[in-house]
């Protein structure tokens, strides 16, 4: 949570400081334009982390629902669980829920590799999430799976507890699919 803050406050703010510290420079290059440039550059790095990082928060909470496991304030989300399925039919179960279910784009399909990967529809959130799925084959046990939900955009700050979501999803409808 505080190093989702910090990124979140450095990030605006750094960009407000420079943005004015730029323009005011440009202009006189005094002392008092760097001052006012650094004041700026925190009050709206505080503003920014105050609104965004409470968005985020209770979004992501709730999109937690209680279960705590990893940080559930990241933008990347993963998940790692084995599975009682049997290879084959997991691989076809996460394909459809990736395709049908859930609606993404499919972008890399490998059977013999494991490997699933899609794209979520663009949204206003997160602009688009990239979720890659890996199976691994073991000789006795059950397949282990690891989910991957990051956004699109490498510098999307929140996500609002969207690639939480899609995570727990798609783990739910494979443990669904193991119990019946």
């Amino acid at each position: 949570m505080i190093k989702f803050c910090a990124k979140i406050f450095s990030i605006t703010g750094l960009v407000f400081l420079l943005g004015t510290l730029f323009s005011g420079l440009v202009m006189t290059g005094t002392r008092p334009d760097l001052i006012s440039a650094l004041a700026g550059g925190l009050l709206f790095g505080a503003i920014m982390t105050l609104i965004m990082g409470t968005l985020h928060f209770l979004k992501a909470r709730k999109a937690a629902a209680g279960d705590a496991r990893g940080d559930i304030y990241a933008t990347t989300q993963v998940r790692e669980f084995e599975s009682g399925l049997e290879y084959d039919r997991l691989f076809t179960a996460i394909a459809h829920y990736l395709k049908e279910t859930a609606g993404f784009t499919l972008t890399e399909s490998d059977h013999d590799a494991g490997r699933l990967a899609a794209r979520t529809p663009f949204n206003f959130i997160t602009f688009g999430s990239k979720v890659t799925v890996q199976l691994e084959k073991r000789t006795a046990g059950p397949v282990l799976v690891k989910i991957v939900s990051k956004p699109l955009v490498i510098t999307t700050l929140a996500d609002y507890g969207e690639n939480l979501k899609i995570v727990k999803a798609l783990e739910e409808h494979l443990r669904a699919g193991e119990r019946g």
